[in-house]
C-alpha cells in the first residue's frame, strides 16, 4: 500500500486495501473516487476565481493611478465582479470542503473496515460499508442541495408585507 500525496487516485491505498484477501467494494472505491475527483475541481475553481478576483482588484487602483483610460478601469472591475459571483454562485469553496470531508469520511470508514475494528468487526462489514457509505452520500446530497436551495430563496425577491387590519 502507498500513501498517495502526488494526486493520483490509482496510487492510493484505498485502491490496493484488502479485508479477507477481498477488495474493498467497488461500490464504495467509486463513490470515493468520485468525491476526491470533485473535491480537487472544486479546489482549482476555487482558487482560480479568488486568484483572478484578487488579481482584478489590486489591479483597479494602479490602473486608476497610472491614468489608464475608463473603460479599462470597468473592466477590471466586471472582470473582479463576475469572479467573485462565479465563486459564490456556484458555492465552490463550500463544495470543495463539502467534497474534501466525505471523501475523508469514506478513507475513515475503509480504514476501519480494512482492520476490522468496530463497527466492521462482524461477518456482514463489507454490507455495513457500503450503508455507511452511502450514508455519508446521502447527507452530503442533502446539503448541498439545502445550500441551493437557500440560494435560490435569498435571490428571490421578498414578498411586500401585509397590512394588518386594526
Amino acid at each position: 500500500m502507498k500513501w498517495a500525496s502526488s494526486g493520483d487516485l490509482d496510487e492510493h491505498w484505498i485502491v490496493d486495501a484488502r479485508r479477507d484477501e477481498q477488495p474493498i467494494p467497488v461500490m464504495v472505491l467509486e463513490r470515493w473516487r468520485w468525491y476526491k475527483r470533485y473535491s480537487r475541481r472544486a479546489r482549482l475553481w476555487y482558487g482560480s476565481a479568488e486568484a483572478v478576483a484578487i488579481v482584478a482588484s489590486a489591479t483597479i487602483p494602479v490602473a486608476a493611478a497610472a491614468h489608464f483610460d475608463a473603460p479599462v478601469i470597468a473592466a477590471l472591475g466586471a472582470v473582479a465582479l463576475i469572479a467573485t459571483a462565479v465563486r459564490t454562485t456556484f458555492g465552490l469553496h463550500e463544495n470543495w470542503i463539502e467534497y474534501s470531508q466525505i471523501g475523508y469520511g469514506i478513507e475513515r470508514e475503509a480504514a476501519l473496515f480494512v482492520s476490522a475494528a468496530p463497527p466492521y468487526d462482524t461477518a456482514d462489514a463489507p454490507r455495513l460499508l457500503v450503508m455507511r457509505v452511502e450514508a455519508l452520500a446521502e447527507r452530503g446530497g442533502q446539503q448541498w442541495a439545502t445550500r441551493r436551495m437557500g440560494l435560490e430563496h435569498a435571490q428571490q425577491k421578498p414578498e411586500p408585507a401585509k397590512r394588518l387590519r386594526q
